[in-house]
């Protein structure tokens, strides 16, 4: 493919913002890792997630990420985790047709200050609500993934797809944290033995590109904050994979909270979703 080909976006300098992100994971998220100090982590007093933290380096990427991306695409607007946190009415923007970034400076933070090396930058460009381009970079594991619509996926500069699994029993987890129970709990009397439980990554930047590699083979979430799956979700979709709400409907970032299937294939996303067959009748 030529760069010409690729260059699905020319508004958008895709070569560009990919070196400002490895860049940033490299000169700035590295040199930081296993080194923090206690006083550069902070409770974020999250309503109905106690654990959630940030750390110095989390606001120190965020605020150089967005004055370069404002920079490299004038008329755009950045909608970064952070800056949701202290005025959430920076979210409002999605609802426009407008194009904006979503930009996650740390996913994974708990594992970044744990000194876990699970954890990435992510970054989509949306524009009339849906995503355009994204990236997804893990600085401690050397790894940039890369996706345009229409274009596929790349990690390391080299086109990536998901494997066809081995017909081995699916690996991926179900994550309970936001799922109203009686939801959690119907999939898991439904899915008992149908699958291999992997341990949580804690990092939906891991957990995506874990499902494009074919490392596992889905994921389940409920709560859908838009940083956390528009970049990866395009990238896994560009590499083969799927992710669909119940009634089918593809994801988009401006999709609200519900169950929400992350699967290497198509046929993989309707064996998961069948588990929630109870969800489904009720909304008939």
């Amino acid at each position: 493919m030529t760069r010409a080909q690729w260059q699905l976006l020319p508004s958008i300098p895709v070569d560009a913002v990919t070196a400002l992100l490895v860049e940033v994971g490299r000169d700035l998220i590295l040199p930081r890792f296993r080194s923090l100090r206690p006083e550069e982590i902070e409770r974020k007093h999250t309503p109905a997630d106690p654990d959630d933290i940030v750390t110095a380096v989390d606001r120190q990427a965020e605020e150089r990420l967005t004055k370069e991306l404002l920079s490299l695409a004038p008329g755009t607007a950045v909608i970064g985790e952070e800056a949701v946190h202290a005025e959430p009415a920076i979210l409002d923007q999605l609802a426009s047709d407008d194009p904006v970034w979503l930009l996650d400076p740390i996913d994974g933070t708990r594992n970044f200050a744990a000194g876990d090396d699970g954890f990435g930058i992510m970054l989509a460009y949306v524009a009339r609500g849906e995503t355009r381009a994204s990236w997804v970079v893990l600085p401690a594991r050397d790894e940039t993934f890369v996706a345009e619509a229409g274009s596929g996926a790349r990690r390391n500069g080299q086109a990536m797809r998901v494997p066809t699994p081995g017909g081995r029993t699916a690996r991926g987890a179900i994550h309970p944290r936001y799922m109203p129970v009686e939801t959690r709990l119907s999939a898991e009397r439904h899915a008992a033995g149908g699958f291999q439980s992997g341990p949580d990554t804690k990092s939906a930047a891991v957990e995506y590109t874990q499902i494009l590699a074919g490392a596992r083979d889905f994921a389940v979430y409920y709560r859908l904050l838009p940083w956390d799956h528009a970049a990866p979700a395009l990238i896994l979709v560009e590499g083969g994979g799927v992710v669909v709400h119940l009634d089918g409907r593809p994801y988009t970032p401006r999709s609200a909270d519900q169950v929400t299937v992350v699967a290497g294939s198509a046929a993989v996303a309707s064996v998961v979703s069948g588990w929630f067959v109870d969800v489904r009748r009720g909304a008939e």
